[in-house]
């Protein structure tokens, strides 16, 4: 299986948001909106199977929101139960998706398989802008005991984790920052920091523990017209140091990933000719995926430079909307893999096979034979 891309499933609900879990499992949701367009709202999971190197994907269940599209979502296990918090409106939506273990036999085999019971839970309000209320990020922490939301109020807000109305109708923290909706926000592995950015062009790096602000400002004045559109930390060599990554678009459909150090000084710049509109960072660090807006193209490049490894142009049919990288254990053959999904109801796989280097005791077959042949060339014939 070389670098590649390949649709795994289509769905008909457009696609927001994507998550795995369990290792190989997908959580995507999205919708059609609460307009009359017979397009439901809701979201769906899958188990990714693979056997062999043919890999596909099996719904395992869909859930249906009602009329409130999920344009964005989080998920985090406890115990035996997945919990997803997902916008609704100016809410934030509580699912709970208890895991349940079937017994099965299948050719006279028997076997087990995971299930999942779908209960929805309480919500709270997340976003008070006078105007028009939205919720448009949420994620949550590493522990599971916090979640950040953000939305049209430009305000960041830290929240008790799972949601317990009766008891949670105050946010932890407030920071307000931003003068327009904030369109991304992410949390360091160990909760302790917070990069949010926003319309208002502003990047903001947070530290919850002392609830200290700073900028992420580029030094040239000239691209002081960028507007930052999704924002990652990610890790460096496995340890709690990190970077921080964006994606900014300017003017003339000109756009940047970047790479910042952890004191905001930026690192690596590498240009696009268009548009981009998804980011993902793996959880070790090493690589970074990237999403366009006009091709609906998907490129990785390896996170320490920014090196472009891969790139397929109009995998999707509109604009990438998430990215998702696979667990490293369900791929050990491959660099880097990446599902992606858009409002055209496909999910794409992406990925870079690693270097297959030829083993030392077959170096030294291949060198003899050459010797031999060299031989046979100058002395016998």
């Amino acid at each position: 299986m070389g670098s590649m891309s390949q649709v795994v499933t289509t769905t008909n609900l457009p696609m927001y948001s994507i998550q795995t879990f369990l290792k190989n499992y997908i959580l995507v949701a999205g919708g059609g909106g609460s307009s009359k367009t017979g397009i439901a709202n809701g979201f769906e999971v899958f188990k990714l199977n693979r056997d062999g190197k043919t890999i596909s994907m099996t719904k395992v269940f869909r859930y249906d929101s009602g009329p409130n599209v999920i344009m964005n979502c989080c998920t985090n296990i406890r115990g035996s139960t997945v919990y997803i918090a997902a916008n609704e409106n100016d809410r934030c939506r509580q699912y709970m998706a208890d895991i349940i273990i079937e017994p099965t036999f299948h050719d006279g085999k028997a076997g087990k398989e995971i299930n999942f019971k779908v209960t929805t839970g309480d919500s709270l309000l997340t976003d008070f802008s006078e105007d028009e209320p939205l919720q448009r990020i949420v994620k949550i922490n590493n522990d599971g005991n916090f979640m950040v939301t953000g939305g049209t109020d430009g305000c960041i807000r830290l929240w008790n984790f799972p949601i317990n109305k009766s008891k949670d109708t105050k946010p932890l923290k407030e920071y307000k920052c931003h003068t327009k909706e904030i369109d991304d926000i992410d949390i360091s592995s160990d909760g302790k920091f917070i990069v949010s950015v926003a319309k208002d062009g502003k990047a903001y790096h947070w530290n919850t523990v002392t609830n200290v602000r700073s900028a992420l400002i580029h030094p040239d004045p000239d691209n002081a017209k960028q507007i930052f559109k999704r924002c990652k930390f990610g890790v460096i060599e496995n340890k709690l140091i990190y970077n921080i990554y964006t994606i900014a678009n300017g003017p003339k459909q000109k756009s940047y990933l970047q790479r910042w150090s952890e004191n905001n000084k930026i690192i690596y710049e590498l240009l696009f000719t268009e548009p981009t509109s998804a980011l993902a960072v793996r959880q070790d660090g090493l690589y970074i995926a990237v999403g366009t807006m006009y091709s609906g193209s998907v490129s990785i490049h390896e996170a320490s430079n920014l090196k472009m490894i891969y790139n397929v142009k109009q995998v999707h049919a509109m604009f990438v909307t998430g990215l998702e990288f696979l667990n490293r254990d369900l791929m050990p053959d491959m660099k880097a893999a990446v599902l992606s999904i858009s409002v055209d109801n496909r999910v794409c796989l992406h990925n870079v096979p690693s270097i297959q280097l030829v083993p030392y005791w077959k170096m030294l077959i291949i060198i003899h034979f050459i010797l031999l042949l060299f031989y046979f060339i100058i002395f016998i014939l």
